[in-house]
């Protein structure tokens, strides 16, 4: 009686494995396509949502569009994830935009020498505050509709605040020229941003001259004051406005402080022109 010989299952040879692409049988006819042995798709790798991110691509948002365009719905979507996502991070829209503000205003230097004149001190900040607002665009017509008080907002009002106190200013004078000021550098950077027409129109050399040649045009009868001051009012002159500007404020400031004849801020007459007043009607009844 002969042995019967059970056949042995073929083996891959010593070294060498059998080979699938991910997906597909194997070529040793065993399945070898699990789902996580499927390749990671680099697209799936989006960085982690943090507050940060958030915060910075909502300020590409507004430096892009403006202002208005910035929505938790449009963020999401450059983010790539549902409005939802945002909440996590933020509690609604105006936290968003105090947290753009605060991490603008921190690149401000609030550092100040106390040695210097308040005057030059304010017009110090005054002039950084600017070079922050336009080296972000859009974020200065937020900060008109927004009163922020994060750490970096808190600490340029102290630094502004710091100085005209020190000058001797009243409680309530020193809260309006504080308005003043601020006022004046954002409302200078909302309406003349660089990017606008008119001030592309008044940077380039030919277009500067045209525009001059007609104002030199017009009829001298009707627009005389035009016809001679057109080419001193439309030049490519931005730095020197905003200088001339807070010069102006500053300086008028300082004046308002030191004359107690006249009227203080706001149209209240000081202390001291109060009692003088009432001196002299004492001595007009005991005369």
């Amino acid at each position: 009686m002969k042995e019967e010989r059970v056949q042995e299952p073929a083996t891959a040879p010593p070294n060498k494995r059998a080979t699938a692409t991910p997906g597909e049988p194997a070529t040793d006819g065993r399945s070898r396509s699990l789902w996580f042995n499927a390749p990671m798709n680099d697209r799936d790798r989006r960085p982690q949502l943090t507050r940060q991110r958030v915060v910075a691509e909502a300020l590409a948002v507004i430096a892009q569009d403006g202002a208005q365009a910035l929505t938790m719905r449009t963020l999401a979507a450059r983010l790539g994830v549902v409005p939802g996502a945002l909440y996590h991070h933020v509690r609604n829209k105006e936290q968003l935009q105090d947290l753009v503000l605060d991490g603008v205003l921190a690149e401000i230097d609030c550092h100040l020498d106390p040695s210097q004149p308040w005057t030059e001190q304010i017009k110090l900040l005054a002039h950084r505050l600017r070079a922050v607002l336009e080296d972000h665009p859009g974020v200065a017509g937020l900060l008109k509709t927004r009163d922020p008080l994060g750490p970096h907002s808190l600490a340029l009002a102290e630094a502004l605040l710091g100085p005209l106190q020190a000058a001797g200013f009243g409680d309530r004078e020193a809260g309006l020229a504080f308005f003043l000021v601020v006022d004046y550098t954002v409302g200078f950077a909302v309406s003349s941003p660089r990017t606008s027409v008119n001030e592309q129109r008044v940077r380039d050399a030919a277009i500067r001259t045209q525009l001059h040649d007609f104002f030199r045009s017009l009829p001298p009868d009707r627009f005389p004051a035009l016809v001679a001051l057109g080419e001193h009012v439309w030049r490519d002159n931005r730095d020197e406005r905003f200088t001339a500007g807070v010069d102006v404020l500053v300086d008028g400031l300082e004046q308002a402080r030191r004359s107690p004849r006249r009227r203080t801020l706001g149209g209240r007459p000081t202390i001291r022109t109060s009692r003088r007043r009432r001196d002299d009607d004492q001595q007009t009844v005991d005369g």
